[in-house]
């Protein structure tokens, strides 16, 4: 095995994802950076959707295929990304 360790970040809600990747290109166009308008980041994010809605359910409760229950450390933060528990 090449990775001997994971640390998953859980979300209760994949939206916060959206959400997430909007502030950072705001605040990059904000700085007078390029960044993706808000129509972009909803197109963008979008693509990752089906695959965030297929594997985290089975990622969250049995951790990365093939891993070890004790080398997997699953934080689980909330809408502003701070860590609960």
């Amino acid at each position: 095995m090449f990775i001997g360790s994971w640390i998953i970040i859980k979300v209760d809600d994949t939206q916060w994802v959206y959400e997430w990747r909007l502030q950072a290109e705001i605040a990059m166009r904000e700085d007078g950076k390029p960044g993706m308008s808000d129509e972009e980041v909803a197109d963008f994010v979008s693509r990752y959707m089906p695959a965030y809605k297929a594997y985290l359910p089975v990622l969250y409760s049995d951790g990365p295929r093939g891993s070890k229950p004790e080398h997997t450390l699953v934080v689980e933060v909330d809408e502003n990304r701070n860590p609960l528990g």
